[in-house]
């Protein structure tokens, strides 16, 4: 099987799709064969900013949406030839309403963890520096990137962003994606590709 295969295409349980989750890997696959027959509709890719902010201490978090977005693009590329469309919206931090912390499981080795002790007193400040992101009184609403995924979605054909930047703390990467996209989109171009970025009809 070929390493250059489409990475929608391979197959479930072939150890080829890098560890990625079951609705990563298995939701497009389930959604693009009747998007390819009508030869319209659109992926929305709900990501975060965190792969360009990348706070300390949250390291599997920050990778796995690291290979999420890089996964949107690439999918982009392909997708674009049956005239399916893409938008990757992406929040920003909103630690009131979501639970990652909460949920993050202790490291299992303990004699590792020792070793790195040193660290805890900055690791047990990591929610608390999320929340003094906004001002007292102010925090992210969930329903801002709702909306958004809405605003997107109503739009017309052709004319939906490829990012969306859904960021209440300000950080400032709309400005840092929108110049890493046109870097991006040149070296398509000079590889020869540039079809891959355009919306077939």
């Amino acid at each position: 099987m070929s390493s250059e295969l489409p990475w929608h295409l391979v197959p479930p349980g072939s150890g080829r799709g890098g560890g990625l989750g079951t609705k990563v890997v298995l939701s497009p696959r389930a959604a693009l064969p009747f998007l390819r027959t009508q030869r319209s509709g659109v992926l929305v890719w709900v990501g975060s900013t965190i792969p360009v902010t990348t706070p300390p201490f949250l390291g599997p978090y920050v990778a796995s949406k690291a290979a999420f977005d890089s996964l949107a693009v690439m999918t982009s590329y392909e997708v674009s030839q049956f005239g399916i469309e893409t938008t990757i919206v992406m929040p920003g931090a909103i630690p009131q309403g979501t639970n990652h912390f909460g949920g993050a499981s202790p490291a299992s080795d303990t004699a590792v963890s020792a070793e790195y002790a040193l660290l805890d007193p900055l690791v047990a400040r990591t929610h608390a520096a999320h929340d003094g992101l906004f001002k007292p009184g102010a925090t992210a609403d969930p329903q801002e990137v709702a909306a958004e995924i809405s605003r997107v979605l109503s739009l017309p054909r052709g004319e939906k962003p490829f990012r969306s930047v859904v960021d209440a703390s300000h950080a400032g990467v709309d400005h840092v994606v929108a110049f890493a996209d046109l870097t991006r989109e040149a070296f398509v171009r000079r590889l020869g590709f540039a079809e891959t970025l355009e919306l077939k009809p």
